[in-house]
């Protein structure tokens, strides 16, 4: 089965970036941000999307229009059938594959923006994809839970198959 690994997540200089937008706007785009405590990851959105726009909601999913601006970078490992199936599902993201050690086995290298890996795990937690996708985006879906991403899925709720993956199923 596919492993997958976070290797890297935005770093963005938020003070100088903050104290810059104070100057050339007037306002701070983190003050709805820090009012709703958000942290990280969410924060970061929420002012990506203050700079914007001043008065957008200060959650995920209203940050919608900067998903664009982040990029997160995952290693993905499998075995040769897996490959081209999971290079299907990430939809033409920038990635080098190349062989490991391990027989069979080769390691993707995959870079995109948020939106386009939020594309990806939504095509890749289906039910009707085979068991092998599931676990893949699985675990990439868990690991931008875990950054406080999830609700930039949409109302979404997990279903465990008894092959113990979970497909997102959508609760509208």
């Amino acid at each position: 089965m596919p492993d997958v690994m976070l290797l890297s997540k935005p770093v963005f200089d938020l003070p100088r970036f903050l104290s810059l937008s104070q100057e050339m706007l007037g306002y701070s785009p983190a003050r709805a941000a820090d009012t709703a405590g958000l942290k990280d990851q969410p924060r970061l959105l929420a002012c990506l999307a203050a700079f914007r726009e001043q008065h957008v909601a200060a959650n995920v999913k209203a940050c919608r229009d900067v998903y664009n601006l982040l990029h997160y970078s995952f290693v993905i490992a499998a075995d040769d059938v897996e490959i081209p199936l999971i290079l299907e599902i990430l939809g033409g993201m920038p990635f080098a594959l190349t062989n490991t050690k391990i027989r069979d086995v080769q390691a993707i290298l995959a870079v995109g923006t948020f939106y386009t890996w939020r594309n990806a795990v939504l095509r890749g937690c289906r039910q009707d994809q085979p068991d092998f996708i599931r676990v893949c985006f699985d675990k990439v879906y868990t690991q931008f839970q875990t950054l406080g991403l999830a609700d930039a899925f949409g109302k979404l709720t997990k279903k465990t198959l008894r092959d113990k993956t979970f497909f997102l199923e959508d609760q509208r």
